[in-house]
Formats: C-alpha cells, sequence, structure tokens
C-alpha cells in the first residue's frame, strides 16, 4: 500500500473523464520511480482521504479555489503525501475489534497494519497520539491533519493557514463537511502568518497547544525561522507538549535538512525523534544529505522526513 493510494479524487458530475485523467491517476503505479506526491489543484474535483485505520470514515475535500501568484504561491490548494501521513499517523493503529466479523473484514483489507511497516507498537503509537490534546495546525492546506486530529478525538482544534479568505473559507467548509456536529464546537479556523504574533488569535492563544502539526511546511528557507518561532510561540510550557513535523524531500533535501540543523536550535526548540520513511511506511535514519548530494529525485520524492520536536531543556 502505497501513500497516494489512500486517495481518490471525486470528479463533478459535469466532468468528463479524459485519457489524462486515468494515466495522472496511474502515474505512481506506471512509473514506481515517479511517486505522485500531491494531490488536488482543481477547486471543482474532491479530493477523498480513505483512513488505513477503519474506524474513521473517508473524509472529503475541497482544495481551495486560490486567485493571484500570491496564493497560489502558498500551495493551500493541494494535499500532499505529508499530509496524508500526518493523517495516517495522528488517526492510530485500528483498536481489538474482537470476533466482529465486518470488522475483521476491513482489518483483512488493510492488513499492512499488522506487518509492521506502519507501527512499531504501542509505544509509537503513544508518541504521536493527539486524543486529548489541544492541537494547532499550521499550514493546514486543505485542513485534513486538524480534521483528523478532531474526530480522533482531540480536545480542542485550531486549523490555520496564510489569511487569504479563499484558503480560509475552503478550511471552513472542509471542517463542517468532515467533522461530526458533537465535535464541531471544539473545532476552529483562523488566519496565521508565521511569526505575526501580535493578533488577536495569536496573543490570545500563546503557549497553548500541546500539540502543533506542521506536514510540508518546509519548502520555503526564507520562512523557516518565521515558521519556527510561531511554533515555539504557541507550544505549551507543559513537558509533554511536542511539534509534529512530516514533510517531503521533493523540494530538496538540502531545505529540509537547514531547517532541522539551523532554525530548530536557533529559536529554542529541540528534537526529540527524527528519522524518514517512505510511501510504504518502511524506515530509516536521517540524513542532511545522500549519495554526495546526488540523490536521484525519483527516489528522493518516495520519502520523507518525520520529527517530533519539544521545548529545548
Amino acid at each position: 500500500m502505497l501513500l497516494p493510494s489512500l486517495v481518490t479524487l471525486r470528479h463533478p458530475p459535469s466532468h468528463e473523464l479524459t485519457p489524462e485523467d486515468i494515466f495522472e491517476s496511474s502515474l505512481g503505479s506506471v512509473f514506481v520511480n515517479d511517486l505522485k506526491n500531491q494531490h488536488g489543484d482543481d477547486p471543482t474535483t474532491t479530493i477523498v482521504y480513505r483512513p488505513s485505520n477503519p474506524a474513521y470514515a473517508e473524509i472529503a475535500l475541497q482544495p481551495a479555489d486560490v486567485t493571484g501568484e500570491e496564493q497560489r504561491r502558498k500551495f493551500a490548494h493541494y494535499l500532499w503525501n505529508a499530509g496524508i501521513l500526518m493523517a495516517e499517523l495522528v488517526g492510530g493503529r485500528p483498536a481489538d475489534g474482537g470476533e466482529g466479523h465486518a470488522v475483521n473484514e476491513v482489518w483483512s483489507e488493510h492488513s499492512r497494519w499488522f506487518d509492521g511497516e506502519w507501527w512499531t507498537g504501542e509505544e509509537e503509537e503513544e508518541n504521536w497520539r493527539v486524543r486529548g490534546e489541544t492541537v494547532l495546525e499550521l499550514g493546514a492546506g486543505v485542513g485534513l491533519g486538524g480534521i483528523m486530529s478532531a474526530v480522533t478525538g482531540a480536545a480542542e482544534v485550531a486549523i490555520t493557514d496564510y489569511p487569504a479568505p479563499p484558503i480560509l473559507e475552503t478550511l471552513r467548509k472542509n471542517a463542517e463537511t468532515n467533522i461530526p456536529a458533537e465535535l464541531r464546537a471544539n473545532t476552529a479556523v483562523y488566519g496565521h502568518q508565521w511569526n505575526v504574533l501580535d493578533d488577536d488569535f495569536a496573543a490570545s492563544h500563546a503557549h497553548h497547544y500541546t500539540r502543533i502539526l506542521a506536514a510540508d511546511c518546509l519548502w520555503m528557507t526564507h520562512e523557516h525561522e518565521n515558521l519556527a518561532k510561531s511554533m515555539l510561540h504557541f507550544l505549551s510550557d507543559s513537558p509533554d507538549a511536542r511539534v509534529y513535523v512530516i514533510a517531503g524531500f521533493h523540494t530538496g533535501r538540502a531545505k529540509v535538512a537547514l531547517f532541522f540543523e539551523e532554525r530548530v536550535p536557533g529559536v529554542g526548540l529541540e528534537i526529540e525523534e527524527l528519522y524518514e520513511m517512505n510511501a510504504e511506511g518502511k524506515r530509516r535514519t536521517w540524513a542532511a544529505e545522500r549519495d554526495g548530494g546526488r540523490e536521484d529525485v525519483g527516489e528522493r520524492k518516495k520519502w520523507c522526513v518525520l520529527a517530533r520536536l519539544r521545548r529545548r531543556r
């Protein structure tokens, strides 16, 4: 099972499926060295994410109808593989469902959960838990991480992205569509520009969140310091508070390495754990550089870096 296989695109009834649509949806299977790592763009097409954990229903996400170059350069109208992986991790492993026939059938379909490819055990699941936590998603895009946090039992969720009306309106719509009514009161959408910390939202939520999510937010090196400062500002003073960071290497490994090696320690955060996982769930140790800087682009696109950060002790 590859991460992109957890996502399908649902076109409007008026859409006529073209050979290009079929070809694009098959790229990851046909060209295994050119894994598809972005999903969406067209605001008339719905991105459907089906969690591997059968305890949760599918999530239907609408991409934002962004306007102008500034909004498009935020890439908030896509769902990236790092975002899918974040949803998988905060969603957790399936619980033991006993002898129920229907549950066992679903488990059979998702048997990779029991091959150890996504999880090494209960301790690791606890490390990515958000149930009962106060959660902030930074650079939310279509909002999958925050939505999944809400449906898995987070006590409070704030879904944030760049304060452009089309982006925020889409996030509100996605949250309303996918979060059950009884959980919606604990979830809100806010505009937040990284390191702008004197507006009402930032000022009133300083040191408030015990879990902060950031999926594929590292491609702009000039924003690294701003992002890290927002993380530190919002992160709770609790010793158990953590920042979850997942990013793909499709925009270059050096950009990602810069964030962890310079910006994280520079603002008063530290790395608790840092490793790499590919689209099949296989792991390897983190490396700031591979193959002497000549890492194959197709191979690089299959991998994400995963990190848990905390306040420096």
